[in-house]
């Protein structure tokens, strides 16, 4: 939800606060923070200082990566109006089901989890550059192959995240910067995903049989919509399925998953009704993390920098967002032990107000 907020500087010192959960290589537990960081460790190892890490990430990213390996458009940006003409923009449903756009979101320092601005042929170039065992599509070697192919292997296991979707995989485990499935016939997928507001994406090769996928698409997908997830999971089973006779009839299935979640997202609409203003404006204003609460043509809005939450109410006093990054999600507005007001968006957290509005 912050992404956009910190320096590289403050990013690598908030690692200190993040909540030890297991002893190392015990449990996988996938932390953009820990990735982002991950990142920036060749720029610290050259001294560069804190205040030009950005800077010197994205430039070694350009000269060392994009630039040999046939990667023209790529770069890094969390918008492109000005930087190109041709452009997609990104969508979510509400709750009728309805297409929605919605606004750019920031990736700032976390740009090493992937804020890369690009193309399908420069995703497809460097799918290309993995298959061909570190040479770019001009034939020119960017990485040894002995250095590549370490970062596929798994350093831990990882349960297969949807299991009715992937019956045919045998193990799934999490690299350095990759997932790997391996498949009952001995079929490897090496793989990643990742997501922001509007848009979901999806890069993954077969090194066995020289075949590489890359889905992208400009729909949102969460836990209580995942429609941009479903989309990918459809594409790469349909490839399983009809090349080499893996994870057969899941194609309908994951059909069948997105409509369930869309008949949930509506269920929750038609028990959703306006809200009060006279009820909600007690806790209109500014809160901590950069939070708002207002009310504009009496519709109640979470503002976020670039993101904007519609709620509505529910039957039981709470709060539902009705379109947006987090929609479906619930919320919650109360008082804490002092009485003042506060928002806490469930599953995420929970933050003060700091300065109401008249």
């Amino acid at each position: 939800m912050h992404q956009g907020g910190p320096t590289a500087a403050q990013l690598l010192q908030s690692i200190v606060n993040l909540p030890v959960i297991n002893q190392p290589g015990k449990e996988f537990f996938y932390n953009n923070t820990v990735m982002a960081a991950g990142g920036y460790l060749p720029a610290l190892a050259l001294g560069v200082g804190e205040d030009q890490l950005a800077a010197a990430y994205a430039k070694q990213m350009y000269s060392r990566l994009y630039r040999p390996a046939g990667m023209a458009g790529a770069r890094l940006a969390d918008d492109p109006r000005g930087l190109v003409t041709n452009y997609a923009r990104g969508n979510a449903r509400d709750l009728t089901g309805t297409f929605t756009t919605l606004p750019y979101a920031s990736v700032g320092s976390y740009a090493p989890i992937g804020g890369a601005l690009t193309t399908l042929d420069d995703m497809a170039a460097y799918v290309r550059l993995q298959l061909r065992a570190g040479v770019s599509v001009s034939g020119r070697r960017v990485v040894s192959a002995g250095n590549l192919a370490e970062c596929w292997k798994p350093h831990i296991s990882v349960p297969v995240d949807h299991p009715n979707l992937d019956p045919d995989a045998a193990s799934s485990g999490y690299g350095m910067g990759w997932y790997l499935t391996r498949y009952r016939d001995g079929t490897s997928l090496i793989w990643h995903t990742g997501g922001i507001d509007g848009f979901t994406s999806w890069i993954g090769f077969l090194p066995e049989h020289d075949i590489g996928l890359v889905v992208l698409n400009s729909m949102s997908g969460n836990r209580f919509l995942p429609s941009g997830l479903f989309f990918y999971l459809y594409v790469l089973a349909l490839l399983l399925s009809d090349r080499f006779a893996l994870n057969v009839g899941v194609p309908a299935k994951a059909l069948e998953a997105n409509e369930a979640g869309m008949s949930d997202l509506r269920r929750a609409g038609r028990l959703s009704r306006p809200v009060d203003p006279r009820k909600v404006t007690p806790f209109l204003g500014y809160y901590e993390r950069g939070y708002r609460v207002v009310l504009q043509d009496r519709d109640l809005r979470i503002l976020l920098g670039s993101r904007v939450m519609p709620l509505r109410a529910m039957t039981d006093g709470g709060y539902i967002v009705s379109g947006g990054l987090l929609v479906g999600n619930l919320v919650k507005l109360n008082r804490d032990s002092d009485g003042v007001p506060q928002l806490e968006l469930v599953g995420y957290e929970t933050v003060r107000r700091t300065v109401g509005l008249d």
